[in-house]
């Protein structure tokens, strides 16, 4: 039973049938009178321009909040939705996001990494953090968010040409417009993923490459503070799991990530091939327009 079947959801969901299927799943299990469906090519997605599309489509069956979840995440309680967009409809914020929750058969490093990122407390952010949270301020998830369907496009929607974190600009462009974010964390969604080092350095490369191409729009959101927190953290608590087997791990997973992220930053001093090479999303050097 699919988690749409399962929560007997009551308004539209519209699902995006792109490189990473699922589509027949849902199809077989949903309830088809809130299912419409839009198959994309492969060769056409990117992860904003995509969302836009359903964005807009959405908008266009009268959406006055609209909610984003990929297919491999999984709500946690029957409450998920409510708890998601309350603080939408009470006025409180204009887009939200939900707490991410490791896979029972996630490993250490992983488990760390939701607990770390998405803690037990939520939190209301404004333009105001910036200055003290950095980057941190600009973390948004569209793994499972919400955002009020004036205020999506009154800022332009997602961008439609980044590589990947479409997610972290329309947070930076909601927080710079004055408006609030809230961080739910009693919505909660299972998802998580145990990438290898090799996979570790293509994500953290494209990471890269999506600051350098960022522009101003994350002015003042430091990063280095922030990865050198989470190593550290993550130090203690494979200690505190009784895990020091895993602390060369952790040493060369921070390498990996540090010396992909440098690379990707420079970006446009690589061939392409390369940059395709070292690259998570590679079709995105198809398309990108320099």
């Amino acid at each position: 039973m699919h988690w749409i079947e399962k929560f007997k959801l009551d308004s539209d969901v519209l699902i995006v049938e792109t490189k990473y299927g699922g589509l027949e799943l849902m199809r077989e299990t949903c309830n088809k009178s809130c299912i419409f469906y839009i198959s994309i090519n492969e060769a056409d997605f990117n992860h904003g321009g995509t969302r836009n599309l359903g964005a807009q489509l959405a908008s266009e069956r009268g959406a006055e909040i609209l909610v984003f979840m990929t297919q491999d995440a999984v709500p946690a309680g029957p409450e998920w939705l409510d708890r998601l967009v309350a603080p939408i409809r009470s006025g409180e914020a204009v887009a939200t996001f939900a707490r991410q929750l490791p896979r029972p058969e996630a490993s250490v490093l992983e488990e760390f990494s939701r607990h770390f990122n998405y803690p037990a407390q939520s939190r209301l952010r404004t333009r105001a953090d910036i200055p003290e949270m950095g980057v941190k301020a600009f973390f948004f998830s569209n793994v499972c968010s919400a955002v009020r369907t004036d205020v999506f496009w009154e800022l332009g929607g997602f961008p439609d040409d980044v590589i990947m974190n479409e997610d972290m600009l329309m947070a930076a462009k909601v927080l710079r417009a004055g408006y609030a974010i809230k961080y739910v964390a009693g919505a909660e969604v299972v998802h998580s993923h145990d990438y290898s080092l090799k996979q570790q350095f293509r994500r953290n490369f494209d990471v890269g490459a999506f600051f350098a191409d960022a522009g101003g729009m994350l002015e003042g959101a430091a990063v280095g503070g922030e990865g050198f927190r989470f190593v550290r953290e993550q130090l203690r608590y494979v200690l505190r799991r009784g895990r020091p087997d895993l602390l060369p791990l952790v040493v060369l997973e921070a390498g990996a990530k540090f010396s992909a992220f440098q690379l990707g930053k420079r970006h446009r001093f690589l061939p392409l091939s390369v940059k395709k090479r070292m690259s998570m999303h590679s079709y995105h050097w198809d398309q990108k327009k320099e």
